[in-house]
């Protein structure tokens, strides 16, 4: 395990963390033939994320990740999609420009292609604490490296976050 410069950390999921969060329920939601074994955590804030998959579409289309997130006692599932880089940061290494396409807590799961924007609600009860949510989701990607994690070579990406069509 590496040092981050947050309070995050990229480790691997030992079996007591496995079995606590209930990992093996969310794999079988997902169909995952090889459990995801390793994540983002911040263990003093009860916060993590964990890829679950990628949809590689090409620059242009862009890639459509799906990520587990785990806040505070809330389990979410983030529809992401990569985006070109703008003209001046276009030849940053290390950085991603990342849309969210859909943010939903897991027990209302919607199905639905999202290759299309679906209009994204935020969970009304959590509606007080979404800058902060968001603002973790944002720093968890960035030391996940954008999905990269325990496997990354560089310690940390700068990525450009948009929700609802603002910086976040």
């Amino acid at each position: 395990m590496r040092k981050q410069s947050v309070a995050f950390a990229n480790e691997e999921i030992s079996k007591e963390q496995y079995e606590a969060y209930n990992i093996k329920a969310i794999d079988a939601k997902w169909r995952f033939s090889i459990p995801i074994m390793d994540w983002t955590i911040d263990k003093e804030k009860d916060i993590w994320l964990r890829l679950c998959r990628k949809h590689i579409n090409g620059i242009e289309e862009g890639t459509i990740a799906t990520w587990n997130f785990y806040w505070k006692g809330a389990q979410f599932t983030v529809f992401t999609k990569q985006l070109p880089a703008p003209k001046q940061k276009a030849e940053m290494e290390n950085y991603a420009y990342i849309q969210i396409l859909d943010l939903y807590m897991d027990d209302r799961y919607r199905q639905g292609n999202v290759n299309k924007l679906f209009p994204v609600e935020f969970p009304k009860e959590f509606a007080a604490q979404k800058r902060q949510i968001l603002k973790n989701f944002k720093e968890a990607l960035e030391v996940s490296n954008a999905g990269l994690g325990i496997v990354s070579t560089t310690d940390r990406y700068e990525i450009d976050l948009i929700y609802e069509e603002k910086l976040i």
